[in-house]
Order: structure tokens, then sequence, then C-alpha cells
């Protein structure tokens, strides 16, 4: 049985029942690589600890910044890193007039010298709860470290660092590679959505073909695994309001699927999810066969059944639209 994690920390970073996404900042902020960026030979053990790093004695202080990541997935390749700050209190930092650079170390070869750098892009919601995005593409497996340069307007910046674990493969689809072919719930009528759907306002054009019928007629297709009812991170609804206010210009190229990732059944008129032995929410078999572990999830798929993008949690309107134009563009 899969358990979920939380896509966003709620009593540090403070997601909003219902926030509405809108984004500022770069529209698609990017990594550039150092002048030494190789990873470290295979078969070299790293210390316990890196000079300069938390857990060595010559860390540098981390003062009252705490960067905390949403992002619950982190491995080799292309990866789109989100993060939020809090202090020492876990009052919420992230602003849009505080601006975040980065700097990565591939710590294993060389904790001192810079391996790529990269600007963020700041995600705000309706209630002023905001994250941070940036896009970053790993070479290697191993702890990395991130030095984090917090700015507002008009102050030096500050800086902070923190030590994260790269996977050496995915659990859910890379960036490039092909998706699983997965049979969708699917429904013509009023009724029939209502009874696998917890939208309260569903579009029904995301509710007419299933995800495996999509691949096998090679038409690209945003695949939405979103819970408005059940959602454990509160930014499943929005989420799943953002695709479908985006959607009608992209519907005569790509197909929109929206599948909850919980098994749920209709009890007393409302959908309600099916609890294992332990009371826990049971994942459906496509979350499994793409390999979840948090919710929710948009992957944009191609024609030629590869992933495009794929969304954790949090969505930038203008990342979405892009990733949606890309897919249409090769359709």
């Amino acid at each position: 049985m899969l358990s979920f994690v939380l896509v966003c920390a709620i009593a540090v970073s403070g997601c909003a029942a219902n926030p509405t996404v809108s984004p500022s900042g770069p529209a698609g902020p990017s990594v550039t690589p150092g002048p030494e960026n190789g990873c470290a030979p295979v078969g070299i053990v790293p210390p316990l600890s890196y000079p300069g790093w938390p857990g060595s004695n010559t860390a540098p202080p981390a003062g009252n910044i705490i960067p905390i990541p949403v992002s619950s997935e982190i491995a080799v390749g292309q990866n789109r890193f989100v993060f939020t700050l809090i202090d020492g209190q876990n009052d919420l930092l992230a602003a849009a007039n505080v601006t975040v650079g980065l700097k990565f170390f591939n710590l294993a070869a060389d904790p001192a010298t810079t391996a790529l750098t990269a600007d963020s892009a700041f995600l705000t919601t309706s209630t002023g709860r905001g994250f941070y995005r940036t896009s970053v593409d790993f070479p290697c497996s191993g702890d990395w470290g991130i030095e984090f340069a917090v700015a507002t307007a008009g102050a030096a910046a500050q800086t902070v660092r923190m030590i994260i674990p790269v996977a050496a493969t995915w659990s859910t689809p890379a960036v490039g590679a092909s998706v699983p072919s997965v049979v969708t719930p699917t429904a013509t009528t009023a009724a029939g959505i209502a009874a696998i759907s917890t939208d309260t306002d569903p579009d029904p054009d995301f509710y007419n073909v299933s995800e495996d019928e999509a691949l096998a007629a090679h038409h690209p297709f945003v695949l939405v695994f979103a819970t408005p009812a059940f959602c454990k991170t509160a930014v499943c609804g929005p989420t799943l309001d953002l695709v479908k206010s985006v959607a009608p210009p992209f519907k005569d190229k790509l197909t929109f699927i929206h599948v909850e990732p919980y098994i749920l059944a209709e009890q007393d008129g409302t959908l309600q999810p099916v609890l294992d032995a332990t009371g826990n929410f049971q994942a459906v078999p496509s979350v499994i066969a793409f390999g979840m572990a948090s919710e929710p999830y948009t992957f944009v798929v191609g024609a030629d059944g590869k992933l495009i993008t794929k969304f954790e949690g949090v969505t930038g309107q203008d990342e979405l639209i892009a990733a949606l134009t890309q897919a249409a563009g090769g359709a």
C-alpha cells in the first residue's frame, strides 16, 4: 500500500485550504553550469560531514532563515525544485519582494566548488502564502548542497545552506521517458462524473478518454491526479481549477484527463474514501503505476507517449501554459 506524504508542510508553510495560484517572477528559471560539475568517481564513499556544510564543525550559521523543500522527489536528471522559506518562529518569509538565488554543490566531488547556479521564480497564493520554483538538472546522485542567497529589495543578501539527497532513479516517470499505460475512469453524464470525481464544478471533457486510450491514439494529453475533497496538501482543488482554466484554447490539440488518486465509493449520496484495515486512504492502480508518493501531480505527455514535464503540488499558470503549448505543437 502506497503511503502518501505531504507535498507541503502545512504547519510551516501555511498552505491555505483553497489557495488560488498566480505566478510571478521569471517565467522560466534555469540552471547555469559552473566551471566544474562532474560526478565523483564511482565507488568513492563520501565523508560523514562536509567542510562548510550543516553537520560539520565549520558549517556557517543558519541565521534566521530556514529553507523548506516542498518537492518530495529529487533525482538525477531534470527537476522542478519547489521550496519555501520560514524563520525560527515558523513564520513565513517567502514573499514576492524576497528574491532567492541558488548555488548547487556536488558534495562528494568537491564541497567547496559551485557545480550549478540557478534563479528562482516566486509562486504566490491568494492568501499570500508563497513558494519558489527553479529548474535544475542533476548530473549524478548522492549528497548535494544548496546555498540559498535570500535578499529583500534594498538589503544585502543573506545565505543559508542545506544538504539534500539526490536519488539515482525516479519513482515517477522521468522527463523524456515513456509513461505507463493505465486505465482511468471515464463518464459521459453528470451522474457518471459525480460517481468518479469530487470536483464540485467538473469539466465534462476531463472524463471522456482513458489514459491508455490517449496513449494508443498517439494523442498528447494532460493527466491530473487530484482530489478536491480529500486532498492532503490543500492544493488539489486549486491545481485542478488552474488546469481547467487554461485548458479551453488547447482542447482541439490536447486530451485532458482528471483522476481521483484514492479509491472512493458512494456513501449516502457522496463519494467517500475506502479505507484499508489500518484506516488509511488507498491509492488507485494508476497512481501506483505512475510511482506517485504525493498529490496532486500533473503530467504533460507528448504524442509519442513520452513525458514532456510534470508538476508536483502548486503550479504556476505561466509554466503550465508553456508546457501545454509545447505539447500542442507536437500534435
